[in-house]
């Protein structure tokens, strides 16, 4: 505990008395921000929207079918949450340097909790999918990051709330609106050589034999243009599940193993147009072939995730100490 002296100097003479000894708390800006937080009706907002929302996704489409559920709560939660953490930190009203800093380390933090109120709703998702809990915590940690990182942007902008919700939905949308809007410009029309059954005639008997012949098609090279998507916080919640490259390779419609199953193809191009003798498929690639070209894409969800964190942070620091300086000087 910090005490002020005040000290009465008579003018008439040399002494000194004490007048008064005034106890002054010690400073503790993270606790005060701390305690901030917890009386900050945006944050408890943002808590409640943050478990809410993607809740409600989620039910819905288990109500219509359960093979969406846990793709659907996870875009509602990619979405949601770090939106409301940005909306919430854009509130704050802090002070001088100190303050200023407190803040910001306080609301990433709180921004990185918002992801926890979804973690029963996350749970019970997969579960109802059969992703089981392995791949909770992956996406889980990603969102954390995602929506630290959008609260430390939120308080970096000040008070301009949809400013910050606005900027954060862009990230995660305009990427995927631009990709889509340059996909028609990834077709091309090449010649491609593919093994193909030939019949043929021994001694009057019918046999089938495997030779190669060459044909015009036309491929999507997704692989031009997935940087685009690789942007987007939304690719990075589908993307951190893991899954074995037998569930991507035969992943049932509307499941999150087909959506991750998407997004990582984007980033490899067109499947390898090649027959298989004794196997054909209706795509013409064996599974094994599928299954390699998976196992070559990891995922990059935790990359982008932290990366994203970083830069927001280190924004919202200089930002914090910027505003300070100037209102100090």
């Amino acid at each position: 505990m910090g005490q002020t002296t005040v000290f009465t100097v008579s003018l008439d003479s040399d002494d000194v008395a004490i007048g008064d000894v005034v106890d002054i708390p010690p400073r503790r800006p993270v606790r005060d921000a701390l305690q901030d937080l917890s009386h900050n009706r945006q944050w408890a907002a943002a808590f409640a929207i943050a478990f809410a929302i993607p809740a409600i996704a989620a039910g819905v489409a288990a109500v219509l079918g359960g093979a969406w559920v846990t793709t659907t709560f996870l875009v509602a939660t990619a979405l949601v949450t770090p939106a409301s953490g940005a909306w919430a930190a854009a509130q704050q009203r802090t002070g001088d340097r100190d303050r200023h800093l407190a803040a910001a380390f306080v609301a990433g933090l709180a921004g990185a909790c918002l992801a926890l109120a979804s973690l029963p709703g996350l749970v019970w998702a997969s579960r109802v999918e059969g992703l089981g809990d392995a791949g909770a915590g992956p996406t889980l940690l990603v969102l954390a990051l995602t929506s630290a990182a959008a609260a430390w942007l939120g308080s970096a902008l000040g008070r301009h709330g949809i400013a910050a919700v606005a900027i954060v939905l862009g990230c995660a949308v305009l990427p995927l609106a631009a990709y889509g809007a340059l996909l028609p410009s990834t077709n091309v029309t090449e010649p491609i050589e593919y093994l193909a059954f030939t019949p043929a005639y021994d001694l009057g008997r019918p046999t089938f034999v495997c030779t190669r012949q060459e044909v015009t098609v036309t491929r999507n090279h997704t692989e031009l243009i997935a940087w685009l998507a690789t942007l987007s916080p939304l690719v990075w919640a589908v993307d951190a599940s893991e899954f074995m490259p037998s569930s991507l390779a035969g992943a049932d419609d509307g499941t999150l193993a087909q959506a991750q199953a998407w997004t990582r193809s984007t980033r490899v191009g067109p499947d390898d147009f090649m027959g298989h003798c004794y196997a054909p498929t209706s795509l013409g690639v064996p599974a094994a072939v599928r299954e390699a070209r998976y196992e070559k894409v990891p995922s990059l969800a935790l990359t982008a995730a932290a990366a994203s964190a970083m830069l927001a942070a280190v924004a919202a620091g200089f930002t914090s100490w910027r505003r300070s300086s100037r209102s100090l000087s």
